[in-house]
């Protein structure tokens, strides 16, 4: 599965906001209202540098914020907070080995900075050096075993070196310490899916949707999970909604028209299916559903039926199971007996599944 960015924890913003509250009376109920003469103005203190540039850098100017934090440490080498923003500075304006050096200075003041192993595992991960990724991410869980983003860091290393059962239970860890954070929710669901865990991945996904239901992505997870549960008008509303707010989402398009095919209204499915045939020719899926459709409505035959589109599909992919069984089921559907027997012979010939093997004799058995 593709994997999304691993978060690089913006702890300077986090410092940057407690040291403006440290500053910041609770309540003053009886306090004389402050004057506005520009005498006053000059007798306020200067804001902390990390504060300083943690604006900076929010308004994109990571390079005004390295130079700030650069003259704060020529004055104060030893503060680990001031190394590990200008990791974050030096992260922003794509210098990681950079940023790392400075995290490791941050490190090296103060060993259980977790943020600072954090954000070395980040750009570890994002150069494919999963195994590194995975020892700094373990770093920052040992410092700081409730640092969710560390968990799920972990769970995307896990899954890169095909530690499927490690990243699930880092993921649900992640979960139980941050239940309101999307992306996690994300992801376990696609890691339930993947270990056929469907109705844990079905919880995930409608907390995902319930919490981001403007994110397409999210409706599109919870369609797929919903077919695989056979709800398939529900699935309909997900992928449409996916579509709504993306229109050239492709896999949603696949999975609006599969919900269609099962839902009995094939011919509805028929122009999504055309126009991802248009868009992505070389995908034999696309193919194979559209021939699924055709034999639906009774279009068997000729050049645009759907005996034409399912060879599309095994040309692009001889051992598509799905193609091979919708061929024999509509040759046999159309009375062509010998043509059916001899796609069934040659699906034989492949050794596939004893079960998918199964369903193509009973593609079958209309000719006998």
């Amino acid at each position: 599965m593709p994997l999304p960015s691993p978060r690089l924890w913006r702890r300077v913003l986090v410092v940057a906001g407690l040291s403006l509250l440290a500053c910041t009376p609770r309540s003053q109920p009886d306090a004389t209202p402050p004057s506005s003469t520009e005498a006053d103005d000059e007798r306020l203190p200067e804001r902390p540098p990390i504060e300083r540039s943690a604006e900076l850098m929010a308004a994109g100017q990571a390079a005004a914020a390295l130079t700030l934090l650069d003259e704060a440490l020529a004055k104060r080498a030893d503060d680990p907070e001031l190394h590990y923003a200008r990791g974050i500075a030096l992260e922003q304006l794509a210098r990681p080995q950079q940023a790392i050096a400075a995290w490791q200075a941050a490190i090296a003041l103060k060993p259980d900075f977790y943020p600072a192993h954090n954000g070395i595992g980040a750009i570890e991960l994002d150069a494919g050096n999963a195994e590194a990724a995975a020892r700094a991410f373990e770093a920052a869980i040992a410092a700081s075993p409730d640092f969710s983003d560390a968990h799920y860091n972990l769970a995307r290393a896990a899954l890169t070196l095909g530690q499927a059962d490690r990243a699930l239970a880092e993921l649900e860890t992640a979960n139980r310490l941050a239940p309101e954070d999307v992306d996690v929710l994300a992801l376990l669901t696609e890691v339930y899916r993947a270990a056929g865990r469907i109705d844990d991945g079905l919880a995930t996904a409608k907390a995902a949707v319930q919490r981001a239901p403007e994110d397409p992505g999210l409706h599109r997870d919870l369609g797929r999970l919903l077919m695989e549960k056979d709800l398939h008008a529900e699935a309909h509303l997900e992928f449409a909604a996916t579509l709504q707010r993306r229109p050239d989402d492709v896999d949603a398009k696949l999975g609006l028209a599969r919900a269609l095919i099962k839902l009995d209204r094939a011919e509805e499915a028929l122009v999504p299916l055309a126009d991802l045939a248009a868009r992505v020719p070389d995908q034999a899926i696309v193919w194979s559903e559209w021939g699924a459709a055709l034999a639906k409505v009774g279009r068997i035959g000729g050049p645009e039926g759907a005996l034409a589109k399912l060879d599309r599909a095994l040309q692009l992919k001889p051992d598509l199971a799905s193609a091979h069984i919708r061929k024999i089921g509509a040759l046999a559907d159309g009375r062509q007996c010998k043509p059916a027997r001899e796609a069934l012979k040659a699906f034989t010939a492949r050794k596939p599944r004893p079960e998918v093997l199964d369903k193509a004799k009973a593609a079958a058995a209309a000719c006998k």
